[in-house]
């Protein structure tokens, strides 16, 4: 049974120091191994920031056999009823309208947590130990609770504490304050300790990422293994063929359509180019994988892209590895806190290895950039799935790792594709590669996944944007890749928003790259890719700019304010709506574009 008691008076004495002058507190909760649960109430220090304050608990002065620890704010509580909403760091928010519920995030997209109630408006921004926390919302008898949960057990952390246990909140005077205002302070952050740099500023001197946010993003995929058996460990004698959905050749001919048609501009991304298609063999991506045309064919088609003036980059994923790779190594796999291999499950080829990111870093990943570098690849070099999760460890003996190194590591690979390539794309929107991402295919997949439905949850802020827009360019939305184009309804990118309308205003409305991909780049297709690259071309200056304000000004009605004075009006309803002496159409957005 669990049991609750006061920390003892040396537990106290040496890691809640009260302080008089602060006003704020926070009861912390230590579960311990054996089942009991150790309290204390600390008072926040005040910053010299004004509105901030901090909690600090040191690593080296928490109880021994600590299991986790939970900060819960006197501030960060709501009742049913009360106006106002929690924000969870990628976006997802809830009204106070439960009786009972939880949800437990453990891939916090953003390192922060905010809420906007009758009597507050914060955000936490958790500064260390960021990696071992899951962001709670409690809702118990109408009482609404948000707070972060420290794993710090061996079983969940693989290693001591690395680093203390750092939050800072910042509240927000304004009575009209909201997400906006809290995206803009993690922004700010960010940007003031040097962890990013605005996009205008890492684009002066970098021709592939200026390329990069003037234009679209269109991702071919050339074809995959069809391993329709599930076969986990595959050899040469059990290995399905790859099946070709689009050659070097026809890949070739899709560039020159769209170039033909009016796309003077492309960032062309070739996907399962690499040795064994799609997922095939990784870590290995070479030789060139031969049923689409080899190496030559490959080769033809990247000088032709640059030959009508389109950037041209590959798809590689450095989280999965294969049996079947002639480089696999199962000593370079991470390990869990138990010492067991980390795998996940069966793809194109096979069971997936999870590899150590030291081991990526240290063992492949300069071969590789020099080879595809000296195929002429130049652009947002895509990873794939590293921005989408959150670091993983490695308790491997020879190369052990926590989540923060791991981090430093995928940084690393970000930073040396940027070198090699000029600019390091991927998946998601995880911000542990902010330093060194430049673009996100996509920054949500809500509802369906990662960051999906949630009893708790009523809808989705550009949170995210908010911090990020004129840092990272992204697309905002799995269902808002091919925006325009009509897709089946079992198809799952699409099957949230099926109707393209929808999808258009929604990238508008959050500041979007128009994205391609799964496709067939049918002459129809094409056709729509152009009317997206035009659409784009009045928009894209803001990619420049930061998102400084998003709101709902009318029902079904969004305004999207920039840092220069543009605004974006986007009406979801069937009638028009009268902006600034100016009709913004039903279903449709418009641009007041700020003049100097």
């Amino acid at each position: 049974m669990r049991f609750i008691r006061k920390f003892t008076l040396v537990i106290c004495a040496c890691l809640f120091v009260l302080h008089s002058f602060a006003a704020e507190t926070a009861r912390v909760s230590c579960g311990m191994n054996d089942g009991s649960v150790q309290e204390a109430l600390m008072e926040l220090t005040p910053r010299k920031i004004k509105g901030s304050y901090r909690l600090k608990i040191k690593k080296n002065q928490l109880p021994p056999n600590v299991k986790y620890v939970d900060v819960v704010f006197d501030f960060a509580k709501a009742k049913k009823g009360q106006k106002g909403y929690f924000i969870l760091g990628d976006g997802r928010m809830g009204a106070f309208r439960a009786d009972n519920g939880f949800l437990r995030e453990r891939r916090n997209v953003m390192p922060i947590f905010g809420m906007k109630t009758p009597s507050a408006t914060f955000v936490a921004i958790v500064k260390k130990l960021k990696y071992e926390y899951s962001t709670h919302v409690d809702v118990i008898d109408g009482e609404y609770s948000v707070y972060p949960r420290f794993h710090l057990s061996k079983e969940e952390m693989g290693f001591a504490p690395y680093e203390d246990i750092l939050i800072d909140v910042y509240f927000f005077d304004d009575p009209n304050a909201g997400y906006s205002e809290m995206g803009r302070a993690y922004r700010k952050y960010q940007l003031d300790r040097g962890e990013v740099k605005p996009l205008s500023e890492r684009a002066k001197n970098n021709p592939q990422l200026a390329y990069t946010a003037d234009t679209i993003f269109v991702r071919v995929k050339h074809g995959a293994k069809i391993n329709r058996n599930g076969i986990a460990d595959q050899t040469p004698e059990n290995e399905p063929k790859v099946s070709v959905n689009i050659n070097f050749d026809r890949f070739k001919e899709i560039m020159r359509k769209l170039k033909s048609s009016g796309v003077e501009k492309a960032e062309i991304c070739s996907v399962g180019s690499n040795s064994g298609g799609f997922d095939g063999r990784f870590p290995d991506i070479f030789p060139i994988e031969p049923a689409f045309g080899g190496e030559k064919k490959f080769k033809e088609a990247i000088d032709y892209a640059h030959s009508i003036g389109y950037q041209i980059v590959v798809h590689v994923c450095n989280t999965d590895f294969y049996s079947i790779a002639k480089r696999f190594n199962k000593d370079d796999v991470a390990r869990k806190t138990d010492g067991k291999l980390r795998t996940g499950g069966i793809l194109a080829g096979g069971r997936v290895y999870n590899p150590c990111f030291k081991q990526v870093y240290e063992k492949y990943i300069e071969d590789d950039y020099k080879r595809l570098s000296a195929l002429g690849l130049k652009g947002t070099h895509h990873i794939d799935v590293t921005s989408c999760i959150v670091p993983y460890l490695c308790t491997h003996p020879g190369h052990p790792c926590n989540r923060k190194q791991t981090a430093e590591y995928m940084n690393k690979i970000g930073f040396a594709a940027r070198k090699y390539f000029g600019g390091f794309g991927s998946e998601g929107p995880c911000d542990h590669v902010a330093s060194s991402l430049d673009y996100a295919l996509y920054a949500s997949a809500y509802p369906n996944w990662v960051g999906g439905k949630h009893p708790l949850v009523d809808k989705v802020a550009p949170l995210w944007q908010i911090v990020y827009h004129g840092i990272i360019v992204s697309n905002p939305f799995y269902y808002t890749i091919d925006y325009n184009i009509d897709a089946p309804r079992w198809f799952s990118p699409y099957n949230y928003v099926m109707d393209p309308v929808q999808r258009r205003l929604k990238l508008y409305e959050y500041g979007g790259r128009p994205t391609f991909y799964f496709i067939g780049y049918s002459d129809d297709q094409i056709i729509k890719i152009r009317e997206a690259y035009e659409e784009y071309q009045p928009m894209k200056y803001l990619q420049y700019m930061f998102m400084d304000y998003h709101g709902e000004i009318a029902p079904d009605v969004f305004l999207t304010r920039y840092s220069d004075g543009s605004e974006v009006v986007t009406n979801y309803t069937g009638e028009n709506f009268l902006y600034k002496g100016q009709n913004v159409s039903a279903l449709d957005y418009k641009l007041f574009k700020h003049e100097n």
